[in-house]
């Protein structure tokens, strides 16, 4: 990908999953290494991406979206990778993460097919597969909460917005 500078509207994953997804971030890097992942985000499920001088109107979608949509459970259907460069949890696709996406259906920081997914390392080939044998001894988490949307900047990443949704 590009480093040109855009846009990411994230799903973010309810508190626990933070708790949960971090430690097993943690033992990943502890095990095999730094990796390229960016740090410092909350975990999370890409729903779209949007060119920089698009962000007034993401900030309304994001508002808009916001209203019509209540915290809803995922079920993690276990890991994945892309390639042997990006390790992730891999999301069931069910009807409350469709409907969001469809809020979002913009791909402008790559172009790629969108893949639900959240991103537990990424690194190098021998890296990355060690840390896939690392994660399979581990206890993964098999639900998560998505409570909010996230507007992020990239890169370097910046926060821009956060909406949590209401019960």
């Amino acid at each position: 990908m590009d480093e040109k500078k855009f846009l990411t509207v994230m799903a973010v994953l309810d508190s626990q999953a933070q708790q949960k997804l971090g430690e097993i971030q943690s033992d990943i890097i502890e095990h095999v290494g730094e990796g390229t992942q960016t740090m410092g985000i909350p975990f999370h499920i890409t729903l779209g991406s949007y060119a920089t001088d698009e962000l007034h109107a993401v900030i309304e979608l994001i508002k808009k979206a916001a209203e019509n949509i209540k915290p809803f459970d995922i079920r993690f259907l276990g890991q994945d990778s892309f390639g042997d460069k990006v390790l992730f949890l891999k999301p069931e696709k069910c009807s409350e993460l469709l409907k969001l996406r469809s809020c979002f259906e913009n791909d402008y920081a790559n172009g790629y097919e969108w893949v639900p997914h959240a991103t537990l390392f990424c690194g190098e080939e021998k890296q990355v597969q060690s840390a896939r044998e690392l994660v399979c001894t581990l206890d993964l988490p098999h639900n998560a909460t998505v409570v909010g949307i996230e507007l992020g900047e990239f890169f370097p990443p910046k926060k821009v917005i956060r909406i949590d949704f209401t019960n």
